[in-house]
């Protein structure tokens, strides 16, 4: 039987950056979960005038909860608008809200959230967000309405969305309201779903936009057909915010993958396939190929692994023994083995294949990939006992030399202007002393380092009282004990350490696509590429949703 893949690979960042979105991740699951419990879109109210400035608000009701997106359209020069999350000025600004605001709470709404990180907010406020135009294909898109005419394919399938956000703030931040809210709705209580419901609601309000500005521009408009506003994602630009999220999380970054793991184990382990899932998986692996010829990016290094990509699954569809091995015994096992020298990035869209052919299954453990990462700690363990740990689980931190000046070339910490991570280069930036505690690996070497000094006997609640500074890092080594994939092996200071791969890890459990770097440090990619608009839902084939391909149109 098939065995899950070593935990050393598994957590490697080479791997962790070529994960794609699957029907795990977080926007899938909120979109199957608005289907089943058939929650309904309708633009509550509509105050923007023929210019684009004013506000609307979009409200999604089912028969228990109901929520409400409050979007102020702003008018802001071209130079004014920048990706960047210092920015003070944006197209739109944006929160989610409980409910559906009265006049006294849409008011105190009106005020502050334009001021985003600035203002006083609600604690019925459950994101706090703001977009910019994507102003090339936005203009392109206007421009072409006005005339009658649809947007041509090429511009389309080249950016994929409108309005593209720098930020989707959530849980107490900036004084909104935090997760512990008393209700029961899953929106509010699944991971990150207040955050993504955020995103699908711009998606949904950035094609009403652009339809509404033309239909007053010109009396020869068009609408936007639905095979295009299907089509359309939300756009987002990320930088490092995300980046120690993974590493605080231990416990809960544990439970993403491994629930991934498993389900790619449930896979493989598989004896059989019956037609209709023979069917699919052909259908996603075509759908597959054609997504990832339509993803272009400038960065060489990613575009370079999307063409061998593009080839890898061209030799996998084309294979003469296809057929042969998904007809045999344990096929998804066998396909895996017979196309093993494929690159991490083939491996994982054939991953997220894998869970799609089993809905019933990876449903049922997206329900458990929340997790606390409270932990107690052990202090019956003894030092021998933690030495063994370490060796056991951090024999990579302990062979890397830290007397290399690379080895402890980044430091991170947190900007005083906007709260938010950045990454230091430790010989020239100031600001070391107050640097985050992610360099994990360097820690684990100190700790072990000062452990050879201590009696193999001492308990470590006594070595904790004389050693204080060591008890996160102790926390840590216990937590993974238990938790193995808990800790990405490698070491997150080092001159090659590439952030970017933190940063596509989680996007992917996000349900981001069309990864697209500008560097080590941030990226743009899309979120709900794909998924069709609220009245296109109901009786649509959720699979179909994955690797989302525009189709051509007349």
């Amino acid at each position: 039987m098939h065995t899950l893949q070593h935990v050393n690979n598994v957590m490697k960042l080479k791997n962790l950056g070529s994960y794609h979105p699957s029907r795990l991740s977080f926007a899938r699951q909120l979109i199957i979960t608005l289907i089943k419990e058939n929650w309904v879109f309708k633009f509550q109210d509509w105050k923007i005038n023929k210019l684009g400035k004013g506000y609307c608000i979009i409200s999604v009701k089912n028969k228990k909860d109901a929520f409400s997106l409050i979007i102020f359209s702003h008018l802001i020069k071209d130079e004014e608008r920048s990706d960047r999350v210092i920015a003070d000025k944006w197209d739109f600004t944006f929160s989610l809200f409980l409910g559906i605001p009265n006049d006294k709470e849409l008011k105190h709404l009106k005020k502050n959230v334009p001021l985003q990180e600035n203002g006083n907010h609600l604690k019925k406020q459950l994101t706090l967000s703001r977009a910019n135009k994507s102003t090339r294909l936005f203009d392109h898109f206007l421009k072409n309405l006005t005339k009658g005419l649809q947007p041509e394919f090429e511009q389309v399938r080249k950016i994929g969305y409108l309005l593209r956000t720098t930020a989707v703030y959530g849980n107490g931040k900036f004084g909104i309201g935090d997760y512990n809210l008393k209700s029961d709705s899953k929106i509010i209580k699944n991971g990150f779903w207040a955050e993504m419901l955020t995103v699908y609601m711009l998606k949904i309000f950035s094609i009403e936009y652009v339809n509404f500005l033309a239909k007053n521009k010109s009396k020869n408009y068009t609408i936007l057909n639905d095979n295009i506003s299907n089509y359309l994602g939300t756009g987002n630009a990320t930088g490092l915010g995300m980046a120690p999220f993974v590493v605080n999380h231990p416990k809960l970054i544990h439970s993403w993958i491994n629930s991934k793991q498993k389900l790619i184990k449930f896979a493989l382990d598989q004896k059989s396939l019956s037609k209709n899932k023979l069917k699919l998986f052909l259908l996603l692996l075509e759908n597959a190929k054609k997504h990832v010829d339509q993803w272009e990016v400038e960065d060489k290094k990613q575009q370079k692994i999307i063409n061998e990509t593009k080839k890898e699954l061209d030799q996998i569809i084309n294979s003469k023994i296809l057929f042969k091995k998904l007809n045999s015994d344990y096929p998804l096992k066998k396909i895996i083995s017979k196309f093993n020298s494929i690159n991490n990035e083939t491996r994982e869209v054939l991953n997220s294949i894998f869970l799609e052919l089993f809905p019933e299954v990876t449903d049922s453990y997206s329900k458990k990939m929340n997790i606390s990462d409270k932990v107690t700690l052990n202090t019956n363990y003894s030092i021998a006992k933690l030495k063994s740990l370490i060796k056991q689980n951090y024999k990579w931190a302990l062979q890397i030399n830290f007397n290399h000046s690379s080895s402890k070339y980044f430091f991170w910490y947190v900007s005083e202007t906007k709260q938010e991570p950045r990454l230091g280069i430790s010989i020239k930036d100031h600001g070391y002393k107050k640097r985050l505690p992610l360099d994990i690996a360097k820690q684990i070497y100190d700790l072990n380092e000062t452990l050879k000094k201590i009696p193999s006997k001492m308990k470590i609640n006594e070595f904790c009282l004389k050693y204080y500074g060591y008890k996160s890092i102790i926390k840590r080594i216990l937590i993974n004990e238990k938790y193995m994939f808990s800790e990405i092996k490698e070491n997150l200071v080092d001159k090659n350490m590439r952030p970017i791969d933190i940063l596509r890890f989680k996007l992917s459990f996000f349900g981001a696509c069309k990864f697209d770097p500008k560097s080590n440090l941030w990226t743009r990619i899309t979120l709900f590429q794909g998924i069709p608009l609220p009245k296109n839902l109901k009786g649509n084939k959720t699979h179909l949703f994955s690797f989302p391909v525009l189709n051509s149109y007349g």
